[in-house]
């Protein structure tokens, strides 16, 4: 074998074991890739990306070519984030975040800005501090709000490099309930407030706290129901809120629902059986229903609880007033007055409750009390007053209301009080210009005007009256008084029509006593409706003989001669003793043609009278119609006697004798002519 033979054969066994060697790499390479794939992919993608970013920079930097953005450098709430393009950066309205830089092929930065949708404020936003609460608000106001959303993607923070976009990061802007909330008070307009927290509940229903402040706005705006069904709602989820129990019962009485507040006050006893308004509640709701036995034993939980409860001691003692346990309720009353520091209420109180049960004396002592303590307190003098009257003393009583009146002159009440006491001492004309002073101040005040009305009636002022008594019948259509009164006061001014009409409104609305019979029968009469009259006066019970001789002369005239002296005969039995009620009915029996009987009626007349010319007069007549010559002659000769003016027996004498003498036989004629 030649020396280069040999030189060839070593060399091809050199190159052998260099690629068994490059072979045996390779494999390893390849395993330790595999290894790293499976078991660290990281690694494999940073060495991929370390790759990428070194031939993008390249390609930046030798061939000008536009950068590539990677990522941003974000440091949010105090923590460092690298966020990039595929990733989404999530905002809530407690959020705060810096972009502190950008990476990207252009390593030095000098050309890259970043501007953040709807929060950037200037060319570059990197390095300025932004706040997540401003786009929070801005979407909230959107209309993609409105529509109840919970999240919003439209927003992104965009990367240029000279005025070229080369990247952007979506924002994914989160809306809670808070942020309604927030929204709700940081706005004064309570229909906004219900508006945010509306939405907060409809994210988050099981919130109690949100609806607690619903309900409290729903209150504040008189919408009771809505309140309701909050605290309601709230009690669904939580049946042991004592709280919103406390407020729903407080709700149902507002709302006049009184059983329905007893039954959430008694819920919130059970559950709250140590605490005193729990009880408070329930006294509160059985007060307001009339149940007073049980809101005294529910009061008296409240003070055994909290015995300087003052304001608890006091509806204690209204209560106990209710059920006229006046001993107890002054006893309550004295204990705020002697351990209160505010016991003018009280103080009131005993005032009040004594004046009621007429202990003058007492009463003057806690007024004057309750003066002492508020000296500017008008009602303190013009109860006062009142007590003053009660003794007796006038003086003090008038010195009270004036100072009431100086002290609270725009008080309708004190007015009306001073009114009544000038009215007591038949000071009339003060009087009504102290009523007339309640009406400049509370023209409605009915009280004011029915005295006012009343007292120019009294007076005989009725123009006046019919002034006030027209406003009266205006306010009150179904009273019959004040129509009797008013066709009183038409009366007296001589207008019957509207007297008239008046009383029979009266009579329509239930009113029959006798005078109402008579104004109206009078009207009627003045009227010249008359028949209508005498039906009036038949309804008046019990008749008097006025009233029943005016009856009896319209039948009499309108010759219904039974009726006539049915109504006389009534006279008769009314005054049995009574000339002319023997006379009037002797009368209507001689227009009847019944002469006995008028003959008869007459002369017991003439035992009560016998000197009475007409009597004397009539009775010749009827005598005369009878044919009972001597007798009538005598009659009419006593008429005469009695009164020689009687035209009746002026003419009845003569014509007697005239008659007499027709019936005597010569003998008679010559034996009478002697004489």
């Amino acid at each position: 074998m030649t020396m280069r033979h040999r030189k060839m054969k070593i060399g091809r066994l050199k190159w052998r074991g260099y690629a068994v060697k490059i072979f045996i790499v390779s494999i390893a390479l390849i395993l330790i890739y595999g290894l790293l794939y499976f078991f660290h992919p990281q690694t494999i993608r940073a060495v991929t990306y370390a790759g990428s970013r070194v031939k993008n920079a390249f390609s930046h930097y030798m061939l000008n070519q536009t950068p590539r953005f990677y990522y941003l450098g974000i440091e949010k709430n105090g923590q460092d984030l690298r966020v990039g393009a595929r990733d989404m950066l999530e905002l809530t309205y407690r959020d705060e975040f810096v972009v502190k830089f950008v990476a990207s092929d252009d390593l030095k930065g000098r050309k890259i800005a970043v501007k953040v949708e709807g929060l950037g404020k200037s060319e570059n936003d990197i390095g300025f501090l932004l706040r997540g609460v401003e786009l929070v608000d801005k979407v909230m106001q959107s209309p993609a709000a409105a529509k109840g959303t919970t999240e919003d993607t439209s927003y992104k923070i965009r990367v240029y490099y000279n005025d070229i976009e080369i990247g952007t990061v979506p924002l994914k802007v989160m809306i809670t309930p808070q942020d309604w909330l927030r929204f709700a008070r940081d706005t004064a307009t309570s229909s906004k407030q219900i508006e945010y927290l509306r939405k907060a509940i409809a994210m988050n229903k099981q919130d109690t706290g949100v609806r607690k402040i619903l309900a409290g706005i729903y209150l504040r705006q008189e919408k009771t129901a809505e309140a309701i069904r909050q605290y309601q709602e709230i009690l669904r989820i939580n049946p042991n809120d004592a709280g919103a129990l406390e407020e729903l019962a407080k709700c149902y009485i507002k709302k006049k629902d009184y059983d329905n507040a007893i039954a959430a006050a008694r819920r919130l006893a059970k559950i709250n059986s140590k605490e005193a308004e729990a009880y408070t509640a329930l006294a509160v709701a059985l007060s307001e229903k009339g149940l007073w036995r049980q809101a005294m034993d529910n009061y008296n939980e409240v003070v055994k609880l909290q015995p300087e409860n003052y304001a608890a001691r006091y509806k204690l003692g209204e209560a106990y007033e209710r059920e006229k346990m006046n001993s107890h309720a002054i006893k309550q009353y004295k204990y705020i007055a002697e351990n209160s520091q505010d016991a003018d209420l009280a103080l009131q109180a005993l005032g009040d409750i004594y004046l009621k049960l007429k202990k003058y004396d007492e009463a003057v002592k806690y007024y004057n009390l309750l003066i002492k303590s508020r000296p500017k307190l008008a009602a303190a003098y013009a109860n006062l007053a009142l007590a003053y009257a009660g003794q007796g003393k006038a003086k003090e009583e008038m010195d009270m209301l004036r100072k009431a009146v100086s002290l609270a002159p725009g008080d309708p009440v004190i007015h009306f009080n001073m009114g009544s006491a000038y009215e007591k001492r038949e000071m009339n004309d003060q009087a009504i210009k102290e009523y007339e002073q309640v009406l400049k101040i509370s023209p409605q005040d009915t009280d004011a005007t029915e005295r006012i009305a009343a007292l120019y009636l009294k007076s005989r002022k009725f123009d006046q009256a019919v002034k006030y008594y027209e406003i009266l019948a205006k306010k009150y259509p179904r009273q019959a008084t004040v129509f009797v009164n008013l066709g009183f006061a038409y009366g007296e001014l001589k207008n019957y029509s509207a007297s008239a009409q008046n009383y029979e409104k009266a009579l329509k609305l239930g009113a029959k006593h006798s005078t109402l019979y008579y104004n109206l029968a009078y009207a009627y009469n003045e009227l010249g409706r008359e028949k209508e009259a005498i039906a009036i006066y038949e309804k008046i019970s019990p008749q008097t003989k006025e009233t029943l001789s005016i009856i009896a002369d319209y039948f009499l005239k309108e010759k219904n001669y039974k009726k006539a002296i049915g109504y006389y005969k009534n006279i008769v039995r009314l005054e049995p003793k009574q000339s002319s009620s023997y006379s009037s009915l002797g009368y209507a029996y001689a227009t009847a043609g019944n002469l006995g009987s008028a003959i008869e009626n007459y002369l017991i007349a003439l035992k009560y009278d016998r000197e009475d010319s007409e009597l004397y007069a009539n009775l010749g007549e009827a005598y005369e119609k009878k044919g009972l010559y001597s007798e009538a002659l005598k009659a009419y000769t006593t008429a005469y006697e009695l009164n020689p003016d009687s035209t009746k027996a002026g003419r009845g004498i003569p014509r007697m004798r005239i008659q007499l003498l027709k019936e005597m036989t010569p003998a008679q004629k010559d034996q009478e002519q002697e004489k």
